[in-house]
């Protein structure tokens, strides 16, 4: 299941925790522990944010929309 995980983030698929954890068929808890243990392996790591704004990078969309930008935990493969 960790293979299939980081084939859809890396796919540029879906990265919504929820919406990852109804395709892979299991809970949002277990597609979060599965993303801890892929960052702490070193497969993935969090986009950094822009900070002041959005510096235009293709997650524009996700990050003008939200009023969290800052809490936003958005993943890299």
């Amino acid at each position: 299941m960790l293979e299939q995980l980081l084939s859809e983030i890396r796919s540029g698929g879906t990265l919504e925790v929820g919406l990852l954890s109804k395709k892979l068929g299991t809970s949002p808890q277990m597609i979060e522990v599965m993303l801890e243990h892929l960052e702490r392996s070193g497969y993935l790591r969090p986009y950094e944010t822009c900070g002041d704004g959005c510096g235009g990078c293709n997650l524009k969309s996700d990050c003008e929309h939200s009023q969290r930008v800052n809490l936003l935990k958005m993943w890299q493969g």
